[in-house]
């Protein structure tokens, strides 16, 4: 259930900054980087997605210290959003830990499969796309994600049970 905290304009407008690093860090640091890294500078796929990763988990560490400095120096809509956004990164980092725990499978399988066309081994291929699959899923959920708190922080509005995990203090 959503609950309306009675909030000013620049309050709400402070709420919806965390929304959008959040979705700067999916969209742009995610989607853009990591395919203008592989087609512009022609870098393959598992470095390119790791550097979007080290990025990412910057940005992550970014919210977790402005999430604590909110708690005590902001307003409480303002707090609440950027709690909700620091905790919807607990999906993007089990995408991240999925991924690199999927992709280190390689170097634990070892095998004389014929290389592919392009001169990397079957099984590392597959792998790689098993590990990144769902990665390129839980960004895409956690754009939708972002995009509608950021308009429910505009409207100064939270869900009642976030609210309820974090009483005002």
């Amino acid at each position: 259930m959503i609950i309306t905290i009675d909030a000013s304009v620049k309050e709400r407008r402070d709420a919806k900054v965390a929304h959008e690093l959040f979705t700067i860090n999916t969209v742009i640091v995610h989607l853009f980087l990591t395919l203008g890294l592989i087609k512009l500078l022609n870098t393959d796929m598992s470095s390119a997605i790791s550097l979007s990763i080290l990025i990412s988990f910057i940005i992550i560490i970014y919210t977790y210290f402005r999430t604590k400095k909110a708690q005590s120096n902001d307003p409480y809509l303002v707090y609440l959003h950027w709690q909700l956004s620091l905790n919807r990164y607990k999906l993007l980092i089990g995408a991240y830990i999925f991924y690199f725990l999927v992709t280190s499978l390689t170097l634990i399988i070892s095998n004389d499969a014929p290389a592919s066309m392009d001169g990397t081994r079957i099984i590392d291929s597959i792998l790689s796309l098993l590990g990144v699959v769902p990665l390129f899923f839980c960004i895409l959920v956690s754009v939708v994600l972002g995009s509608g708190s950021m308009f429910n922080a505009g409207r100064g509005e939270v869900d009642q049970k976030l609210a309820q995990k974090y009483p005002q203090s």
